[in-house]
């Protein structure tokens, strides 16, 4: 992932996915959520906001829980959707980076 600073995101990610963040040299913090390794890298805004990125859809058993503690984090809401698989919550984390609960 690309952030202007990677250890607001990294601490965002950890703590959304009760993980853990570290220093991962040369100025990429890590994030370790179960399997998932998800590694920040300092990059200018306007870089990191044109750079190619990931979208992350996450699944939870209790939606409206996850999605209350994701905007506590520093998260905010886009949209709620809904098709005939289900529903879900577009958010945007603290770099504007879009993912989803569902």
């Amino acid at each position: 992932m690309n952030s202007a600073d990677p250890q607001r995101t990294a601490a965002f990610w950890a703590a959304l996915l009760d993980g853990t963040c570290h220093e991962g040299g040369n100025g990429y913090v890590h994030v370790r959520g179960g399997a998932l390794l998800l590694i920040v890298q300092r990059s200018p805004a306007r870089q990191a906001a044109l750079a190619p990125d990931v979208h992350l859809d996450l699944t939870t058993d209790d939606r409206a829980h996850e999605v209350a503690r994701a905007v506590a984090l520093g998260a905010s809401v886009v949209d709620e959707r809904w098709d005939t698989h289900g529903a879900w919550t577009v958010l945007h984390d603290p770099d504007g980076r879009e993912f989803c609960l569902a």
